[in-house]
């Protein structure tokens, strides 16, 4: 009887030791489309979006509020690649396509964006896909943190110096050609720097990221040219701004001192504007 009993706790150990370790098992977290995109599960919760007034570089238009997140969703762990965008719609459009598939794509319009994202969804047979919000995507970025970056706080504007909190996190001015090494100005292969905390790659830094919100483009009241909407308000949920002609992006560029790389920078352009340093990712709904 005592070797039965041993024998079916040795069994269930190693049950337990296979079920586990099991890939399929290990990523739950982790959902891969039919064009090879992986995404990560970002959970539901609040966080402070905006930036205080004594952080570096602050803009007037990142108010500080509370805001609740109250459902999960996917997001990609990467910027779309010129690979993916290829292989859907059959060209690269980027300004970099020589580079390689790897790259994000850049070069793309608001208007491609969400075209890219309609042939997508019609692709898989579902309506998931689609931008993030701006809400969704700096709470992604923050992965939990309230400093400046991910990882920190800001301490310089330089491009001939490191920042200390994203040299391994972003591509930005200082890594991407104009120092460490010299020459070589571009922006980089996906997934190549560090993740932050919640798997995701190149929130800071590489290309500039459109996301679902309008905007306006000048408060009246304040007599000052940046992002304008109605959505920074404490205790909302699941904000989406929908005034205005023009589109936010968010995150920095490879070309970007640190300043543009904050977690609460904002900036806009109209919806049919390309820039070599312009990309996006994508959020699949649960």
């Amino acid at each position: 009887m005592k070797h039965y009993i041993k024998f079916l706790v040795t069994a269930f150990f190693i049950f337990c030791i296979c079920f586990f370790h099991n890939p399929l098992f290990a990523q739950t977290n982790i959902y891969t489309n039919k064009l090879g995109m992986r995404f990560v599960l970002i959970p539901p919760g609040n966080f402070i979006m905006g930036s205080p007034e004594s952080e570096k570089g602050r803009q007037w238009n990142e108010k500080r509020h509370k805001v609740i997140i109250s459902k999960s969703f996917y997001l990609t762990e990467t910027e779309v690649t010129q690979g993916q965008w290829e292989k859907l719609v059959g060209f690269n459009p980027s300004s970099f396509s020589n580079l390689g598939k790897t790259y994000p794509v850049d070069t793309v319009s608001w208007n491609e964006c969400v075209e890219f994202i309609r042939v997508l969804n019609g692709w898989e047979g579902t309506k998931k896909y689609r931008l993030p919000t701006e809400a969704e995507w700096e709470y992604a970025c923050r992965a939990g943190s309230s400093s400046t970056f991910a990882d920190g706080p800001i301490t310089t504007f330089s491009c001939n110096e490191p920042e200390p909190a994203i040299i391994d996190m972003a591509w930005y001015c200082y890594n991407s050609g104009r120092q460490n090494p010299s020459g070589d100005f571009k922006p980089h292969p996906v997934k190549t720097r560090n993740p932050n905390k919640w798997g995701l790659y190149d929130m800071h830094g590489n290309v500039q990221e459109w996301v679902l919100d309008s905007c306006k483009w000048r408060s009246f009241w304040r007599a000052k040219v940046g992002v304008v909407t109605d959505t920074y308000k404490d205790n909302i949920v699941d904000p989406l701004s929908k005034i205005g002609k023009h589109k936010i992006i968010r995150g920095g560029g490879w070309y970007q001192t640190s300043k543009y790389q904050r977690s609460a920078y904002r900036s806009y352009y109209k919806p049919g504007v390309k820039r070599n340093s312009l990309g996006f990712r994508i959020v699949r709904m649960q």
